[in-house]
Protein backbone atom coordinates (compact mmCIF):
# COMPACT_ATOMS: atom_id res chain seq x y z
CA UNK A 1 0.00 0.00 0.00
CA UNK A 2 1.05 3.58 -0.60
CA UNK A 3 0.39 6.52 1.22
CA UNK A 4 -0.96 8.84 -1.29
CA UNK A 5 -2.20 8.21 -4.80
CA UNK A 6 -2.33 11.53 -7.26
CA UNK A 7 -4.87 11.67 -9.85
CA UNK A 8 -3.50 14.05 -12.62
CA UNK A 9 0.10 14.77 -14.06
CA UNK A 10 -0.31 18.74 -14.44
CA UNK A 11 1.45 21.17 -12.57
CA UNK A 12 -0.85 20.42 -9.49
CA UNK A 13 -0.07 16.88 -9.66
CA UNK A 14 3.41 17.50 -9.99
CA UNK A 15 3.74 19.95 -7.15
CA UNK A 16 1.70 17.80 -4.70
CA UNK A 17 4.26 14.37 -5.99
CA UNK A 18 7.22 16.22 -5.31
CA UNK A 19 6.49 18.04 -2.43
CA UNK A 20 5.36 14.49 -0.62
CA UNK A 21 8.53 12.55 -2.05
CA UNK A 22 10.46 15.05 -0.08
CA UNK A 23 8.25 14.36 2.87
CA UNK A 24 9.60 11.06 2.49
CA UNK A 25 6.12 9.36 1.47
CA UNK A 26 5.11 7.03 -1.07
CA UNK A 27 3.13 8.28 -3.93
CA UNK A 28 1.99 7.09 -7.50
CA UNK A 29 1.01 9.41 -10.51
CA UNK A 30 -2.04 8.33 -12.48
CA UNK A 31 -3.12 10.00 -15.24
CA UNK A 32 -4.18 10.18 -18.96
CA UNK A 33 -2.80 9.97 -22.03
CA UNK A 34 -1.18 14.04 -23.29
CA UNK A 35 -3.72 15.68 -25.29
CA UNK A 36 -1.41 15.98 -28.26
CA UNK A 37 -3.89 18.35 -30.22
CA UNK A 38 -4.57 20.88 -27.14
CA UNK A 39 -3.37 24.29 -27.71
CA UNK A 40 -1.64 25.31 -24.39
CA UNK A 41 -0.51 29.13 -25.24
CA UNK A 42 -0.10 32.82 -24.08
CA UNK A 43 -0.43 31.23 -20.42
CA UNK A 44 2.12 33.49 -18.09
CA UNK A 45 3.53 32.56 -14.14
CA UNK A 46 3.39 35.56 -11.85
CA UNK A 47 6.47 35.95 -10.62
CA UNK A 48 5.19 35.53 -7.09
CA UNK A 49 5.35 31.81 -8.27
CA UNK A 50 9.03 31.56 -7.31
CA UNK A 51 8.37 30.93 -3.71
CA UNK A 52 6.63 27.47 -4.99
CA UNK A 53 9.33 27.01 -7.43
CA UNK A 54 12.09 27.38 -4.91
CA UNK A 55 10.00 24.87 -2.23
CA UNK A 56 9.70 22.10 -5.35
CA UNK A 57 13.52 22.78 -5.73
CA UNK A 58 13.43 23.83 -9.59
CA UNK A 59 13.58 27.39 -9.48
CA UNK A 60 17.22 27.45 -10.75
CA UNK A 61 16.45 25.01 -14.22
CA UNK A 62 12.80 26.92 -14.38
CA UNK A 63 14.97 30.57 -15.04
CA UNK A 64 17.38 28.61 -17.21
CA UNK A 65 14.74 27.51 -19.54
CA UNK A 66 14.59 30.96 -20.69
CA UNK A 67 10.89 31.33 -20.63
CA UNK A 68 9.69 34.43 -22.12
CA UNK A 69 9.92 37.29 -19.44
CA UNK A 70 6.65 38.99 -19.29
CA UNK A 71 7.60 42.45 -18.44
CA UNK A 72 4.10 43.55 -17.85
CA UNK A 73 0.45 44.42 -19.98
CA UNK A 74 -1.54 46.66 -21.97
CA UNK A 75 -5.68 46.95 -21.54
CA UNK A 76 -7.75 48.59 -22.49
CA UNK A 77 -10.83 48.01 -19.74
CA UNK A 78 -12.91 50.81 -18.49
CA UNK A 79 -12.83 53.54 -20.86
CA UNK A 80 -11.44 53.93 -24.41
CA UNK A 81 -7.65 54.41 -23.80
CA UNK A 82 -4.86 52.16 -23.42
CA UNK A 83 -2.93 51.59 -20.09
CA UNK A 84 -0.17 50.30 -19.53
CA UNK A 85 0.93 48.19 -16.37
CA UNK A 86 4.89 48.09 -16.12
CA UNK A 87 5.90 44.93 -13.53
CA UNK A 88 9.50 46.77 -12.54
CA UNK A 89 7.02 48.78 -10.16
CA UNK A 90 6.35 45.68 -9.20
CA UNK A 91 7.74 44.30 -5.69
CA UNK A 92 8.22 40.49 -7.02
CA UNK A 93 9.53 42.06 -10.31
CA UNK A 94 8.74 40.51 -13.82
CA UNK A 95 6.32 37.45 -14.79
CA UNK A 96 7.14 35.05 -17.35
CA UNK A 97 4.92 33.13 -20.00
CA UNK A 98 5.40 29.82 -19.68
CA UNK A 99 6.35 27.57 -22.21
CA UNK A 100 3.51 24.47 -20.82
CA UNK A 101 5.03 22.00 -22.72
CA UNK A 102 8.65 22.76 -21.30
CA UNK A 103 6.96 23.75 -17.79
CA UNK A 104 5.24 19.96 -17.18
CA UNK A 105 8.14 18.56 -18.41
CA UNK A 106 10.85 20.06 -16.33
CA UNK A 107 8.16 19.23 -13.16
CA UNK A 108 8.35 15.59 -14.42
CA UNK A 109 12.28 15.27 -14.42
CA UNK A 110 12.06 16.59 -11.14
CA UNK A 111 9.73 14.10 -9.67
CA UNK A 112 11.23 11.12 -11.61
CA UNK A 113 14.24 12.02 -10.07
CA UNK A 114 12.91 11.55 -6.15
CA UNK A 115 11.48 8.34 -7.63
CA UNK A 116 7.87 9.05 -8.27
CA UNK A 117 6.47 6.41 -10.53
CA UNK A 118 3.76 7.15 -13.43
CA UNK A 119 0.86 5.38 -14.39
CA UNK A 120 -0.50 6.27 -17.88
CA UNK A 121 -3.96 4.87 -18.94
CA UNK A 122 -6.61 5.20 -21.02
CA UNK A 123 -8.96 3.15 -19.73
CA UNK A 124 -12.20 4.09 -17.58
CA UNK A 125 -10.95 2.89 -13.96
CA UNK A 126 -12.60 3.21 -10.74
CA UNK A 127 -11.16 4.50 -7.21
CA UNK A 128 -13.26 3.29 -4.01
CA UNK A 129 -13.00 3.54 -0.33
CA UNK A 130 -13.20 -0.08 1.43
CA UNK A 131 -12.29 -0.38 4.82
CA UNK A 132 -10.51 3.01 5.06
CA UNK A 133 -8.62 2.25 2.39
CA UNK A 134 -8.67 3.90 -1.05
CA UNK A 135 -8.96 1.17 -3.47
CA UNK A 136 -7.31 2.01 -7.62
CA UNK A 137 -8.71 -0.99 -9.97
CA UNK A 138 -10.01 -1.04 -13.79
CA UNK A 139 -6.88 -1.87 -15.65
CA UNK A 140 -4.01 -4.43 -14.92
CA UNK A 141 -2.68 -1.71 -11.93
CA UNK A 142 -3.93 -2.42 -8.82
CA UNK A 143 -3.45 -0.44 -6.32
CA UNK A 144 -4.38 0.43 -2.73
CA UNK A 145 -3.61 4.33 -0.72
CA UNK A 146 -4.71 5.56 2.48
CA UNK A 147 -5.08 9.07 0.57
CA UNK A 148 -6.25 10.58 -2.96
CA UNK A 149 -5.35 13.89 -4.27
CA UNK A 150 -7.78 15.13 -7.00
CA UNK A 151 -5.71 16.78 -9.55
CA UNK A 152 -7.35 15.81 -12.30
CA UNK A 153 -7.95 19.65 -14.25
CA UNK A 154 -11.43 21.04 -14.90
CA UNK A 155 -13.42 17.60 -15.20
CA UNK A 156 -12.53 16.97 -11.53
CA UNK A 157 -12.44 13.51 -11.79
CA UNK A 158 -12.72 12.17 -8.27
CA UNK A 159 -15.17 14.85 -6.98
CA UNK A 160 -17.58 14.42 -9.12
CA UNK A 161 -17.38 10.34 -8.29
CA UNK A 162 -18.26 11.31 -4.33
CA UNK A 163 -20.98 13.79 -5.57
CA UNK A 164 -19.28 17.00 -4.51
CA UNK A 165 -20.98 19.82 -5.85
CA UNK A 166 -19.48 22.20 -8.19
CA UNK A 167 -20.18 26.03 -8.25
CA UNK A 168 -19.97 27.64 -11.83
CA UNK A 169 -19.66 31.40 -11.89
CA UNK A 170 -19.73 31.38 -15.97
CA UNK A 171 -19.60 29.68 -18.65
CA UNK A 172 -17.00 31.20 -20.23
CA UNK A 173 -14.86 29.76 -23.20
CA UNK A 174 -11.97 30.76 -24.67
CA UNK A 175 -11.49 30.81 -28.63
CA UNK A 176 -7.83 30.05 -29.72
CA UNK A 177 -5.55 31.36 -32.74
CA UNK A 178 -2.18 31.44 -33.23
CA UNK A 179 -0.80 34.00 -35.48
CA UNK A 180 2.69 34.58 -37.74
CA UNK A 181 4.47 36.67 -39.44
CA UNK A 182 7.53 36.26 -41.23
CA UNK A 183 8.74 39.48 -39.91
CA UNK A 184 6.65 40.26 -36.83
CA UNK A 185 6.87 43.36 -34.42
CA UNK A 186 8.67 43.28 -31.51
CA UNK A 187 6.62 43.61 -28.12
CA UNK A 188 7.03 42.18 -24.81
CA UNK A 189 3.43 42.94 -23.50
CA UNK A 190 0.62 40.80 -23.42
CA UNK A 191 -2.28 43.26 -24.75
CA UNK A 192 -6.10 43.13 -23.57
CA UNK A 193 -9.34 44.82 -24.62
CA UNK A 194 -12.50 44.62 -23.62
CA UNK A 195 -15.69 44.34 -26.16
CA UNK A 196 -19.34 44.41 -25.91
CA UNK A 197 -19.43 40.54 -25.67
CA UNK A 198 -15.82 39.38 -24.22
CA UNK A 199 -11.87 40.45 -24.29
CA UNK A 200 -9.60 39.93 -26.16
CA UNK A 201 -6.10 39.06 -24.96
CA UNK A 202 -2.82 38.36 -27.38
CA UNK A 203 0.85 37.80 -26.15
CA UNK A 204 3.93 36.50 -28.00
CA UNK A 205 4.85 33.27 -27.78
CA UNK A 206 8.15 32.96 -29.55
CA UNK A 207 9.16 32.28 -33.46
CA UNK A 208 7.57 34.80 -34.68
CA UNK A 209 4.08 33.42 -33.36
CA UNK A 210 1.29 35.40 -31.62
CA UNK A 211 -1.42 33.78 -29.69
CA UNK A 212 -4.67 36.02 -30.14
CA UNK A 213 -7.52 34.32 -27.65
CA UNK A 214 -11.16 35.75 -27.33
CA UNK A 215 -13.07 34.86 -24.21
CA UNK A 216 -16.67 35.29 -24.66
CA UNK A 217 -20.32 33.28 -23.76
CA UNK A 218 -21.29 30.49 -26.13
CA UNK A 219 -24.49 31.60 -27.03
CA UNK A 220 -23.94 35.07 -27.92
CA UNK A 221 -22.47 33.83 -31.59
CA UNK A 222 -24.84 31.80 -33.67
CA UNK A 223 -23.28 28.24 -33.70
CA UNK A 224 -22.34 28.25 -37.66
CA UNK A 225 -20.11 30.98 -36.62
CA UNK A 226 -18.40 28.99 -34.47
CA UNK A 227 -16.98 26.58 -36.71
CA UNK A 228 -15.84 29.54 -39.42
CA UNK A 229 -12.49 31.30 -38.87
CA UNK A 230 -13.61 34.78 -41.01
CA UNK A 231 -16.29 35.31 -38.77
CA UNK A 232 -13.45 35.82 -35.60
CA UNK A 233 -10.69 37.34 -37.82
CA UNK A 234 -13.77 40.00 -38.95
CA UNK A 235 -14.11 40.72 -35.25
CA UNK A 236 -10.41 41.27 -34.52
CA UNK A 237 -10.61 43.84 -37.38
CA UNK A 238 -13.34 45.62 -35.19
CA UNK A 239 -11.11 46.23 -32.44
CA UNK A 240 -9.29 49.40 -31.25
CA UNK A 241 -5.90 48.22 -30.59
CA UNK A 242 -5.82 44.43 -31.41
CA UNK A 243 -6.31 44.94 -34.99
CA UNK A 244 -2.99 47.08 -34.81
CA UNK A 245 -0.86 44.59 -32.71
CA UNK A 246 -1.25 41.59 -35.15
CA UNK A 247 -2.20 43.44 -38.44
CA UNK A 248 -3.76 41.19 -40.86
CA UNK A 249 -1.23 42.59 -43.75
CA UNK A 250 1.63 40.75 -41.94
CA UNK A 251 -0.02 38.24 -39.71
CA UNK A 252 -1.89 34.97 -40.84
CA UNK A 253 -3.35 32.27 -38.69
CA UNK A 254 -1.42 28.86 -39.15
CA UNK A 255 -3.44 26.45 -37.42
CA UNK A 256 -7.09 25.75 -36.93
CA UNK A 257 -9.08 27.79 -34.79
CA UNK A 258 -9.26 25.84 -30.82
CA UNK A 259 -11.91 26.28 -28.14
CA UNK A 260 -11.50 25.48 -24.36
CA UNK A 261 -13.68 26.02 -21.24
CA UNK A 262 -11.97 29.05 -20.09
CA UNK A 263 -15.08 29.91 -17.27
CA UNK A 264 -14.30 30.62 -13.09
CA UNK A 265 -15.62 27.62 -10.98
CA UNK A 266 -15.13 26.10 -8.02
CA UNK A 267 -15.70 22.66 -5.87
CA UNK A 268 -18.21 22.84 -2.42
CA UNK A 269 -15.78 21.41 -0.59
CA UNK A 270 -12.02 20.95 -1.18
CA UNK A 271 -11.06 17.81 1.07
CA UNK A 272 -13.14 15.29 2.79
CA UNK A 273 -11.94 11.86 4.74
CA UNK A 274 -8.85 10.71 3.29
CA UNK A 275 -8.85 13.15 0.06
CA UNK A 276 -7.93 16.51 -1.11
CA UNK A 277 -8.60 18.24 -4.27
CA UNK A 278 -5.57 20.84 -5.95
CA UNK A 279 -5.61 23.13 -8.78
CA UNK A 280 -8.14 23.13 -11.40
CA UNK A 281 -9.57 20.51 -9.68
CA UNK A 282 -10.39 22.22 -6.84
CA UNK A 283 -10.95 25.94 -8.45
CA UNK A 284 -10.73 26.97 -12.26
CA UNK A 285 -10.00 30.65 -12.09
CA UNK A 286 -10.50 33.23 -15.09
CA UNK A 287 -7.71 33.60 -17.37
CA UNK A 288 -8.38 37.24 -16.67
CA UNK A 289 -6.55 36.75 -13.51
CA UNK A 290 -2.84 35.21 -14.62
CA UNK A 291 -2.72 33.06 -11.65
CA UNK A 292 -3.74 29.81 -13.04
CA UNK A 293 -0.56 27.74 -12.67
CA UNK A 294 0.46 29.73 -9.71
CA UNK A 295 -2.46 29.03 -8.02
CA UNK A 296 -1.90 24.85 -9.62
CA UNK A 297 1.70 24.94 -7.73
CA UNK A 298 0.70 26.57 -4.69
CA UNK A 299 -2.24 24.37 -3.90
CA UNK A 300 -0.47 20.87 -5.03
CA UNK A 301 1.98 21.66 -2.57
CA UNK A 302 -0.05 22.54 0.20
CA UNK A 303 -2.48 19.58 -0.55
CA UNK A 304 0.56 17.36 -0.33
CA UNK A 305 1.26 19.05 2.62
CA UNK A 306 -2.03 18.52 3.73
CA UNK A 307 -2.29 14.97 3.59
CA UNK A 308 1.55 14.30 4.93
CA UNK A 309 -0.27 15.93 8.20
CA UNK A 310 -3.62 13.58 7.74
CA UNK A 311 -0.83 10.66 7.57
CA UNK A 312 0.89 11.61 10.69
CA UNK A 313 -2.69 12.09 12.53
CA UNK A 314 -3.32 15.63 12.42
CA UNK A 315 -7.28 15.40 12.20
CA UNK A 316 -7.80 18.57 11.42
CA UNK A 317 -5.18 19.04 8.66
CA UNK A 318 -8.06 18.58 5.67
CA UNK A 319 -10.18 20.91 7.74
CA UNK A 320 -7.39 23.92 7.41
CA UNK A 321 -6.66 22.62 4.10
CA UNK A 322 -10.19 23.73 3.00
CA UNK A 323 -10.31 26.62 4.67
CA UNK A 324 -6.97 27.78 3.19
CA UNK A 325 -8.36 26.83 -0.22
CA UNK A 326 -11.51 28.39 0.14
CA UNK A 327 -10.04 31.83 1.64
CA UNK A 328 -7.68 31.99 -1.56
CA UNK A 329 -10.85 31.52 -3.93
CA UNK A 330 -12.70 34.26 -1.97
CA UNK A 331 -9.93 37.04 -2.46
CA UNK A 332 -9.16 36.03 -6.17
CA UNK A 333 -13.36 36.03 -6.73
CA UNK A 334 -13.20 39.47 -5.20
CA UNK A 335 -10.26 41.01 -7.30
CA UNK A 336 -12.08 39.22 -10.30
CA UNK A 337 -15.46 40.82 -9.43
CA UNK A 338 -14.56 43.92 -9.01
CA UNK A 339 -12.06 43.81 -12.15
CA UNK A 340 -15.28 43.18 -14.31
CA UNK A 341 -17.47 45.71 -12.99
CA UNK A 342 -14.50 48.59 -13.79
CA UNK A 343 -15.93 47.66 -17.71
CA UNK A 344 -19.37 49.83 -17.67
CA UNK A 345 -19.35 50.61 -21.61
CA UNK A 346 -21.22 48.14 -22.32
CA UNK A 347 -23.61 47.51 -19.05
CA UNK A 348 -26.67 46.40 -20.74
CA UNK A 349 -25.11 43.53 -22.77
CA UNK A 350 -25.88 40.28 -22.12
CA UNK A 351 -21.67 39.03 -21.48
CA UNK A 352 -21.24 42.34 -18.86
CA UNK A 353 -24.95 41.80 -17.61
CA UNK A 354 -23.96 38.75 -16.38
CA UNK A 355 -20.47 39.33 -14.64
CA UNK A 356 -21.77 42.37 -12.86
CA UNK A 357 -24.86 40.27 -11.15
CA UNK A 358 -23.03 37.46 -11.15
CA UNK A 359 -24.52 36.32 -7.83
CA UNK A 360 -28.01 35.81 -10.00
CA UNK A 361 -26.23 33.35 -12.06
CA UNK A 362 -24.32 30.99 -10.18
CA UNK A 363 -24.53 26.94 -11.25
CA UNK A 364 -24.42 24.48 -8.67
CA UNK A 365 -23.91 21.09 -10.62
CA UNK A 366 -24.17 18.04 -8.58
Amino acid sequence: MIDVLIIGNGPAGLASAITLRQQDASVMVVHRPAETNRLRVGESLAASARNSLTELGVCEEFLNDRHKPCYGNASCWGDDRLYFNDFIQSPSGQGWYVDRAAFESMLTRKASSLGVPFHETDRSFRIYRKDNIWEYTGDPLKISAAMVIDASGRNSWLSRQLGIKRIRRDEQVAVIGILAAAEPLNNQQSLIEAVSDGWWYVSDIGEGKVARIFFTDPDLHDRNSWLDPQYWQNKSLQTKFIRHRIPLSRYTEIIPLQYTSAGSHHLEHYAGESWLAAGDAACSLDPLSSHGIAFALRSGIDAALAAKDQLTGISSAGKDYHGKIDLAFRLYNEQRTGFYQRENRWKDDPFWIRRHEEQLVVKIEE
